[in-house]
């Protein structure tokens, strides 16, 4: 995986720029060159082979150029100095020639019937270019690497904090009570810098965020466990006023109410447990669990005139909480019983997977969207209070279970629990 961060940019483009800096002034170098050879040197040789023609023209005598640089050679009626035999053959005009091991610049013009050969070596003039070019402009370059160098020193040490503060939260996990708040101790910055304020306020956000949820825990807590006294005694009061008149319609819608709001504080209490503290797990064969919760809940659906049944097309096992399992699935066919109306309800144990079928009334894309949200509930006059299917969805969430819904209208609901990859 390529490497994104701040740093590994501010890297990149402190190189690019040292890379432009370099190639500019490789070119400028040999830009200047090019100019110095052939446009300065060429037009310097011109104008001396000018004045010497000139100072020929008075004097047939007048010697040739003859310095550190700069040799001249003539050939005339009068004259004839030694000119070497590659040079006699070119053609006039300005040329560099291969002449004794070296590459002098050579200017050859005819004047009359005499012809001048002046001979330029540039090598001398290449050390003094050298001396007073090319070392400044090396010191130069030494001065914007050292420059640049220093601020991408300082960009980092800048943008550091914030890179470690990125690395510490990318490993939180969030859904881990014990590192949902990250340590940002072991991220220094600079007093009253950026960095600084967005530590100091992601500190002060993580602490707020977790008293919240505290006291969201401790009330959930709280609240299952004092619900539980009235529907225990609720549920004995059922159960001798069926002894007393009988087993009625509205005794059993009654029961199956109380069952629902059990299971709701069971879950409740599940959710408050198992995000402060694992769970407990075990191998599971969820054909068996399937099975038990169809004889649990036989009687909820002969009741509402429904068909219970469990279709078994694999094996399925799997290492869970045999509660949240019981919870989810608890959850799932009941919501499928009380608003099927009357029908089909299926459990079908597949392969890495579970699926929920009933024959209800189905739902469009609206209703199931609005479905999916706690407090919501279907039209079924039997419908329980809301959180049965946002509370499989927390569920899930939780121990990293795939949920989906399908539904069509007229064709029924498909719910399916998917337990891995």
């Amino acid at each position: 995986m390529a490497r994104k961060g701040v740093q590994h940019r501010l890297t990149r483009v402190f190189l690019i720029q040292i890379l432009f800096i370099s190639m500019a002034t490789v070119f400028g170098v040999w830009a200047t060159a090019q100019i110095i050879e052939q446009v300065l040197v060429k037009e310097a040789l011109i104008k001396e082979a000018e004045h010497y023609w000139s100072l020929h023209d008075r004097d047939d005598d007048f010697p040739r150029p003859n310095t550190r640089h700069l040799l001249g050679l003539l050939e005339d009626d009068d004259t004839r100095d030694p000119v070497p035999p590659v040079l006699a053959d070119l053609p006039d005009g300005y040329q560099r020639v291969h002449l004794d091991g070296e590459n002098p610049i050579v200017y050859i013009e005819h004047h009359g019937d005499a012809r001048l050969y002046l001979i330029f070596d540039e090598q001398r003039v290449s050390v003094l270019a050298f001396l007073f070019g090319i070392l400044p402009l090396t010191a130069v370059l030494l001065v914007i690497y050292l420059t640049s160098f220093l601020g991408w020193r300082k960009s980092r040490a800048l943008v550091s904090p914030l890179v470690k503060l990125s690395e510490i939260l990318r490993h939180t996990d969030a859904d881990d009570p014990t590192q949902a708040r990250p340590d940002l101790e072991a991220v220094e910055a600079e007093p009253g810098s950026e960095a600084a304020v967005l530590l100091a306020a992601l500190d002060a956000y993580a602490d707020r965020l977790l008293r919240f949820v505290e006291r969201e825990r401790q009330f959930t807590r709280d609240a299952s466990h004092e619900l539980r006294t009235p529907l225990a005694v609720f549920r004995a009061n059922l159960e001798l006023l069926a002894r007393q008149v009988g087993d009625r319609p509205i005794i059993g819608r009654m029961s199956d109410t109380v069952d629902d709001m059990e299971s709701l504080v069971e879950t409740l209490l599940l959710l408050a447990r198992t995000e402060q503290q694992p769970v407990q797990e075990e191998d599971l064969v969820v054909n068996d669990v399937a099975v038990n919760l169809l004889d649990r809940l036989q009687p909820l659906a002969e009741r509402k005139q429904i068909r219970l049944q469990v279709r078994q097309t694999a094996l399925l096992t799997l290492r869970a909480s045999e509660t949240v399992l019981n919870i989810v699935l608890t959850n799932l066919v009941r919501n499928a019983i009380n608003y099927s109306g009357s029908g089909q309800v299926t459990i079908v144990v597949a392969d890495n997977a579970i699926h929920v079928e009933d024959t209800g009334a189905g739902m469009d894309a609206q209703e199931l969207a609005r479905f999916l949200k706690p407090f919501e509930r279907g039209t079924s006059s039997e419908g329980g209070h809301g959180l049965g299917l946002a509370i499989v969805q927390r569920l899930c969430e939780r121990f990293q279970w795939s949920l989906d819904v399908a539904s069509q209208p007229g064709k029924g609901t498909e719910v399916r629990v998917r337990f891995g990859d």
